[in-house]
């Protein structure tokens, strides 16, 4: 049987879907339970074979206090008995419960709060799961694997009341936060343009002559997700997805997003009215699909955004590799490396730079604060700004598959007069695992 897109879905299953946003206010804890700043928030880790291992790290001690793992979630049972989850029981003297499936996770009223770190193509859907089952989340970037879904869980997170941060740590990052304060200062004039850089070098994958079987304890369903079915044709089954496009952004949104939310929030802007993309994969010929070498252009009207990766072994840009540069009509502004410089006038005589003392925050804690204080405006990194980030390398990806110049409607979130372009806005989900109509 084929798989139903998510309109067909909705027609059978309305019922179902409303039922579970119903079900919500019964699972998990309500609102009213962080009265006491004493509590143990009961956190579930979804997806810890790679950056999930941070996650534990953040909630186990030290910069997760209040917090404690109660669930570990994989669908690759080879490493359930390794070091994640050992150090879980080591710090807290009891293991955590392990699951595959995050539905059987979710069932579990006395967890409190969801931290997400799977491929990107789960990330919006276990995320609106989460919030529908009365969880808090903390999802990894980018917030979602396509503009569609990105603003459903911003509609998810409202309408259920939860609490939602984006894992772009430089929100919290106390020498970001006084660039971004500076910017807003005027001094360097009008900003007219930001340029984020993801200089980053990205070997090849590999080319594999056939389809690879899939690793023994994997469940590979539950992986392939919402993606479609199809066998894997790549070398290795973790990481290497990033590449291509059922289940990564490519490298605009890998390292890229962090950039692309810094030059974004420089800026002071959303989504733009244009978008042109460009680049290829070069250097090599390997099973990866997604550029290597790409550059994409914004335009708001007064003022453009231009975010570049480069791939392969190449130069900097006014030093930067993976950072920011602003151009405003009085000079230019340098994010690079944890701090940032200024440069005035033809001469680009030396200005303020920083950090200048300004502590940071860490983006974790601020995730617990305000699971506790029930305050969404506590978030460094509330899901909305993830969903914008997110979405401009989504626009940016769907620019360069097209191969043109595309006009979009930043209020609508959609493309104006272009159905193709459209259909690249969201994708045909898999059953059962469908991102809902309604959240």
């Amino acid at each position: 049987m084929e798989p139903m897109d998510r309109r067909g879905f909705l027609k059978v299953s309305s019922r179902t879907v409303v039922s579970m946003a119903a079900a919500s206010a019964v699972l998990g804890r309500s609102a009213s339970a962080w009265a006491s700043p004493n509590d143990v928030i009961r956190v579930a880790v979804v997806g810890f074979n790679g950056r999930g291992t941070e996650h534990i790290r953040a909630f186990t001690g030290g910069k997760g206090k209040g917090t404690e793992i109660a669930a570990l979630v994989d669908v690759d049972e080879n490493i359930w008995g390794g070091k994640p989850a050992k150090s879980v029981e080591a710090a807290q003297g009891k293991p955590p419960a392990l699951y595959s499936d995050l539905r059987k996770m979710l069932e579990d009223k006395s967890i409190d709060a969801v931290s997400i770190a799977t491929p990107n193509h789960w990330h919006s859907l276990a995320a609106i799961w989460a919030v529908q089952a009365g969880k808090d989340v903390y999802v990894e970037k980018p917030i979602s694997h396509n503009v569609w879904e990105g603003r459903q869980l911003v509609k998810a997170a409202r309408n259920n009341k939860r609490i939602v941060q984006h894992g772009t740590q430089s929100r919290s990052s106390g020498s970001v936060q006084e660039a971004v304060e500076f910017l807003r200062s005027g001094k360097l004039g009008k900003i007219y343009m930001a340029k984020g850089h993801c200089f980053k070098p990205r070997g090849s994958i590999g080319k594999v002559k056939g389809d690879t079987p899939v690793p023994k304890g994997v469940d590979y369903d539950l992986w392939t997700g919402p993606a479609p079915m199809k066998p894997i044709h790549r070398q290795r089954l973790h990481y290497d997805w990033h590449w291509q496009w059922d289940y990564g952004d490519g490298d605009i949104g890998n390292q890229g997003v962090h950039e692309m939310d810094i030059a974004r929030w420089g800026l002071g802007r959303t989504l733009p009215n244009t978008v042109f993309s460009s680049g290829g994969r070069y250097g090599y010929e390997d099973d990866g699909e997604t550029p290597n070498t790409q550059l994409a252009i914004f335009d708001y009207g007064d003022c453009e955004l231009v975010f570049e990766v480069r791939g392969l072994p190449t130069n900097d840009e006014k030093e930067v590799m993976v950072g920011n540069i602003f151009y405003g009509s009085e000079g230019y502004m340098v994010v690079n490396r944890g701090k940032w410089e200024t440069y005035f006038g033809h001469k680009n005589e030396p200005g303020p730079k920083g950090p200048s003392g300004k502590g940071g925050t860490d983006h974790f804690a601020n995730f617990i604060a305000a699971v506790k204080s029930r305050k969404p405006s506590d978030l460094n990194a509330p899901a909305e700004e993830g969903h914008f980030s997110a979405a401009l390398c989504h626009l940016g990806n769907i620019s360069y598959r097209l191969g043109r110049k595309l006009r979009f409607d930043p209020k609508a979130e959609n493309f104006i007069n272009d159905k193709e372009a459209d259909e690249l806005l969201t994708r045909d989900y898999r059953s059962p695992f469908i991102v809902p109509e309604i959240v």
